[in-house]
């Protein structure tokens, strides 16, 4: 099918004036009048695509793309038809990556008359097409509504000759290309495409300049600050440091400025308030919304509206990168949405205390992927107020800030990183600031080396004068609160202190229902877990096997028992045996002998 290309409105790129004649005037400073081609006689069927009204030999066109065809109508010769389909719209390029998520690199004119751009994934043609279109209308295309069967041919006619490599999620490309919404950051010949537009996301307001004067000036002094932009600034050096997602929860009251710190982590990519999201979402909603943030940031507010029943599993899909594997119609499996990014979390309530209203326990992976940070500084979440009266001053300083100049930080921060071409050093980089925690190997290396790598960004961006902090000052606020977590969580592994936890919980809550008491052996007790005893100045409480899983659900019992006796909480046993045996109106039966420290009930 024949398409034609009529009157186009720039040359060069420029803009140009309509004659009467019908030429085309070039801008000015460029030359006289450029002649436009007589209007082609239409040969049928065909699309035409006029960027402005234009009178033809068959009559007058209003700018948009046209179907020219013929119509039979009986026995009578076939009389032509001239359909209006859509406004200006223009396919550019054929997009695809790896032979597969093929799609269209659409140009065209919105209602305001501005050219917009748009990667469309082919799937969307699928049916009528009926998402394709609404996404094209809710970005401005004019669409006739009777003619979306000549709107998807006309887009599936269109064979140009240029070639794009389509980009399905933010972040690297190469490691010299880095893929955002609105822009690209390097170099190559890449775009990003998704289902729906994403205005709201990745915008830019105000100037850099803008931005370090008010939100990067309120740094020096606020570690909690300083941890909220440095994780924005961190997700790029996720992929060059080869480093696993993960994040970070601050916990505060209400209306302390933990969400005021989310709007300036927020700020470094895209709009203070529009950027972020909240927990109260389903887990299917929050993976597209992390493919969105991949190498860049996740901003969750009020951990408290989220699904307790869900939220567990949310935390580890999104900090190992990958979403759920779903069946195709067929029953073969769809690829899994994957992603890699750093979260910054805020709420009232602990991960443990939502996941304990649906009956769950939190897991050690689980507080290692998302690190809690108690938020409660001098003002608030605030210890220097740098000449405001109030935390609540700064606070909202911030968050005006924080929509004004907004999406400017975090691009010129990878346009440095990639200008530098030292990304291949950045994990020896990591090694020697990691050092600086003396942080146990283990569990406790890994919430170190996430503090390091958001100090790390921090000084990268202070050594480019991006973020006005000295040297040094990032990494000493970000050892200050790894030692604030370290001493809150405890010593000994998340496992073990989740087994002391939960058996102290279950003795304090069931001791008197479900233990009888050896000194009385005639004591009726149902669901009985075990036995209880007076030792000295303490209990000793004596589990079965059965009792004690009861007691500590999610572990198995050599689990649970190894982390009793590491605590010492074992204190009667059989030779090399973790139980001793004792005789009960049962008969002789081998019972695991507990005595809880007082501080632990």
């Amino acid at each position: 099918m024949t398409n034609h290309i009529i009157a186009p409105d720039s040359i060069d790129g420029q803009n140009g004036e309509s004659n009467l004649a019908g030429n085309v005037v070039s801008p000015k400073g460029r030359g006289g009048l450029i002649p436009q081609p007589e209007s082609p006689c239409i040969e049928r069927p065909s699309y035409s695509l006029y960027y402005r009204k234009t009178t033809t030999k068959e009559g007058t066109r209003r700018a948009g793309v046209w179907y020219h065809g013929l119509k039979q109508h009986g026995k009578s010769a076939p009389v032509p038809i001239d359909i209006w389909i859509c406004s200006p719209l223009h396919v550019e390029a054929i997009t695809s990556c790896q032979g597969s998520d093929f799609g269209r690199l659409l140009r065209f004119k919105n209602t305001l008359g501005a050219w917009r751009e748009w990667a469309m994934p082919m799937h969307l043609l699928k049916g009528y097409g009926e998402e394709l279109r609404g996404e094209l209308l809710s970005m401005g295309l004019e669409i006739d509504p009777d003619g979306h069967r000549y709107f998807n041919r006309y887009i599936l006619s269109q064979h140009p000759s240029r070639s794009v490599t389509a980009a399905t999620s933010t972040g690297w490309n190469s490691p010299s290309l880095f893929i955002m919404p609105r822009q690209n950051i390097g170099e190559g010949d890449a775009i990003y495409q998704s289902d729906a537009a994403v205005s709201g996301d990745y915008g830019t307001s105000g100037t850099l300049d803008g931005w370090r004067d008010s939100i990067g000036a309120a740094c020096p002094g606020n570690p909690i600050l300083m941890l909220a932009v440095g994780c924005a600034l961190a997700g790029p050096l996720l992929l060059p440091l080869q480093a696993q997602g993960g994040g970070f929860h601050v916990i505060a009251d209400s209306s302390i400025g933990k969400s005021t710190a989310l709007q300036a982590a927020c700020s470094v990519w895209g709009h203070g308030e529009d950027f972020k999201r909240t927990w109260q979402a389903t887990g299917n909603g929050i993976e597209g919304v992390a493919v969105l943030r991949n190498d860049t940031l996740l901003a969750l507010d009020e951990m408290g509206s989220a699904p307790p029943k869900d939220i567990g599993g949310v935390v580890y899909a999104l900090a190992n990168g990958e979403g759920k594997t779903r069946a195709n119609r067929n029953g073969s499996a769809k690829v899994a949405k994957r992603w890699r990014l750093l979260m910054f979390s805020t709420g009232e309530k602990r991960l443990a205390t939502i996941m304990a209203m649906a009956g769950q326990q939190v897991q050690a992976g689980q507080e290692i992927r998302l690190v809690e940070v108690e938020g409660v500084r001098r003002y608030g979440c605030w210890d220097n107020l740098h000449g405001r009266l109030s935390g609540a001053e700064l606070s909202e300083a911030l968050k005006v800030a924080s929509i004004t100049d907004y999406g400017q930080l975090g691009p010129e921060f990878v346009r440095r990183l990639i200008d530098s071409g030292k990304a291949g050093d950045l994990p020896q980089a990591l090694r020697a600031l990691t050092n600086k925690f003396n942080a146990e190997p283990g569990q406790e290396g890994r919430v170190a080396e996430r503090f390091a790598i958001v100090a790390l960004a921090l000084e990268m961006a202070a050594k480019w004068g991006l973020v006005p902090l000295s040297k040094g000052e990032a990494v000493a606020a970000m050892v200050e609160l790894f030692k604030g977590w370290k001493d809150a969580r405890g010593a000994g592994s998340g496992e073990d202190r989740a087994i002391l936890k939960g058996l102290a919980d279950f003795i304090s809550r069931n001791g008197p229902a479900m233990f009888s008491s050896k000194h009385d052996e005639n004591t009726v007790v149902r669901d009985r877990a075990g036995w209880v005893k007076d030792v000295k100045d303490s209990r000793c409480w004596m589990l079965t096997s059965e009792g004690l899983r009861r007691a500590v659900p999610g572990f198995d019992l050599k689990r649970i028992t190894a982390a009793l006796d590491k605590a010492g909480w074992l204190v009667e046993k059989d030779n090399d045996r973790h139980t001793k045996k004792v005789r009960t109106q049962e008969g002789s039966m081998n019972l695991y002998h507990i005595v809880v420290p007082p501080d632990q009930t």
